[in-house]
């Protein structure tokens, strides 16, 4: 029987909105579905769309909303509850957010990533580290091939003491990717709990792996001084700057070197020389996990920090990425290589104590100097100790991202 030519007009417009909205046309798609929205305000695919491109646009109140109305129109394939979730879970409503990821698990046993954003909610409640495992194993039971979810399960493992089920988990996933920045990390957590000393020393040798350098171009700025000057006042100035979950008592800025400011390009111009300098120098066979992770092509990431009196940065690694590094802009008085408190120095080696437990993880400082630039392998764990100053510590870290993956 022939479609009804209304329908088919709708269908028509709504797949034009969509093509709008996968160009990246926000604006354009936003008012295509408004004007779809008006004519039929229960079309459940319609709804969840327009919530999506809300919660593109950071509307996150507009698009939860929006996501409960496509579920409440009927929308059967649980993609508007997973969203749904996922905006609670970002919202802080994290109870709620398990309760309706858990409806989709329940409804549709093979959609992974609703199973696998479960799974990383329930890992972050407090007794529920069993539940987030069996999520985890779900997921791979279903995608063994799924990198992500076996990382997330050897964590899950890794939090309970389950130190060589982790390993295992993790050695699967270094078997078909090497180079994996999220298994490296864990592994290194894994044979900390193991006390395996040597075999952690093998991957993460901080004296030989950790690049310390400084510029030797100032850009046609006339001094080291005048440069870190205006990339302070760039830092300051951005207009991403706001809170960042990794820093306490400081801010991040989002990308900042897609800049033409001749002090951008001058930070750019020396990461990159001491970026090579350090793969250059490397004694590492090519074995080894970090030289098998190293792309053919890659591009530069960065953001500056900002910190303030008591600011530090918690344990973390730079996931999908291949090198990282921080070039410090100031620094406090308090700050300083002669300061036996070591406040505001960087540490490696040290990853979070729920998944280090008990470490034998060998671990090192360097104190941040302005104009100094640390470059180190991206799954390096590392953290910047508290510091107590009036005085604001700038500094821009970024990130060597793989191009071809």
């Amino acid at each position: 029987m022939a479609r009804d030519p209304i329908s088919r007009t709708f269908d028509e417009q709504l797949a034009g909105a969509q093509g709008l909205h996968q160009q990246g046309r926000l604006a354009e798609a936003k008012a295509a579905y408004d004007q779809l929205i008006a004519e039929s305000p229960q079309h459940p695919e319609l709804l969840r769309l327009l919530g999506v491109l809300n919660y593109q646009t950071g509307d996150l109140s507009a698009a939860a909303d929006l996501f409960r109305r496509a579920v409440k129109a009927g929308s059967k394939d649980g993609r508007a509850m997973e969203a749904l979730g996922c905006v609670l879970a970002e919202t802080g409503r994290e109870e709620e957010a398990i309760h309706c990821l858990a409806q989709v698990a329940a409804a549709h046993p093979r959609q992974q990533s609703a199973i696998f954003n479960l799974g990383m909610l329930l890992m972050n409640q407090k007794g529920r580290m069993e539940e987030a495992t069996r999520a985890f194993q779900r997921v791979v039971s279903l995608d063994p091939d799924n990198n992500r979810a076996r990382a997330a399960l050897a964590r899950a493992q890794l939090c309970q003491g389950q130190a060589w089920e982790a390993l295992r988990e993790l050695d699967r996933v270094l078997a078909k990717k090497p180079g994996n920045v999220h298994a490296l990390a864990h592994k290194i957590a894994a044979l900390s709990q193991l006390g395996h000393t040597p075999a952690i020393e093998s991957l993460v040798d901080l004296n030989s792996m950790i690049h310390v350098d400084r510029f030797e171009s100032t850009g046609g700025f006339g001094s080291a001084e005048e440069l870190n000057k205006r990339l302070a006042e760039h830092i300051l100035s951005h207009p991403t700057l706001g809170d960042e979950r990794t820093t306490t008592h400081g801010m991040d800025t989002g990308e900042i070197l897609d800049s033409d400011d001749p002090a951008i390009l001058a930070l750019i111009e020396n990461v990159r020389r001491a970026v090579n300098r350090m793969a250059a120098g490397l004694d590492l066979e090519p074995d080894h996990p970090f030289m098998q992770g190293r792309p053919e092509r890659w591009y530069l990431t960065g953001w500056g920090v900002r910190m303030w009196r008591g600011g530090f940065q918690i344990p973390h690694y730079h996931r999908d990425a291949w090198i990282s590094g921080v070039y410090y802009v100031q620094l406090p008085a308090a700050v300083s290589s002669a300061d036996e408190s070591q406040q505001g120095w960087i540490e490696f080696g040290q990853g979070p104590d729920d998944i280090f437990q008990q470490s034998t993880a060998p671990t090192r400082r360097i104190a941040p100097e302005e104009g100094r630039l640390i470059a180190f392998p991206s799954y390096f764990w590392h953290r910047t100790l508290p510091f107590e100053d009036d005085q604001e510590r700038l500094c821009i870290s970024f990130n060597l991202v793989p191009a071809d993956e």
